[in-house]
């Protein structure tokens, strides 16, 4: 049985979480924020005999911004437990995404001839990709991808897809 494959098709898939551009700056900023709070909730201990009011005040906020704290690393951890897979053949675009927290796998799909253009956000940490299309928006996390975004970029310029850089002086197309 022969395989035909379509020499036009591209597949990336993301790299290892931890090459993620700007994590352990990330992950430095929640230890620190850790540490506040610890800080802060002994504060509000020593306090408390001194200044009931006061010291419920420091508790509390400590406690909304440990809170914040934790969603933060809930998020951090969930986003380090996806996986995602780019194909972009003759016609469509699809993204594959497993995510292991919850078990579940998506997929989404445009048809690159229905591509109007992408706005494209190249900041290292968060770079991604937005088609616009006239039935749906989809956006593609660039990031996972590393370095092979600018692979992702250069071989839909290739394809003829306009892409808008967010941070230049371009204008949508109308």
């Amino acid at each position: 049985m022969a395989v035909a494959f379509d020499t036009n098709a591209i597949k990336f898939s993301s790299g290892p979480y931890k090459m993620r551009p700007g994590l352990v700056p990330l992950c430095v900023a929640l230890a620190m924020g850790y540490v506040y709070v610890a800080i802060w909730f002994t504060v509000a201990c020593f306090v408390f005999s001194e200044n009931l009011i006061w010291s419920l005040l420091i508790m509390c906020s400590s406690l909304g911004f440990a809170v914040f704290l934790s969603i933060m690393t809930f998020c951090l951890y969930r986003d380090s437990q996806r996986r995602y897979e780019l194909e972009v053949n003759g016609s469509e675009l699809v993204l594959n995404v497993f995510d292991k927290v919850t078990g579940k796998d998506g997929k989404l799909m445009i048809l690159l001839d229905d591509v109007s253009f992408a706005e494209y956000y190249p900041y290292p940490d968060t770079a991604s990709l937005i088609f616009h299309t006239p039935y749906k928006n989809m956006e593609v996390p660039l990031w996972p991808l590393g370095e092979r975004g600018q692979d992702v970029l250069d071989y839909l310029t290739g394809r003829g897809i306009k892409i808008v850089n967010v941070q230049s002086d371009e204008r949508f197309p109308g």
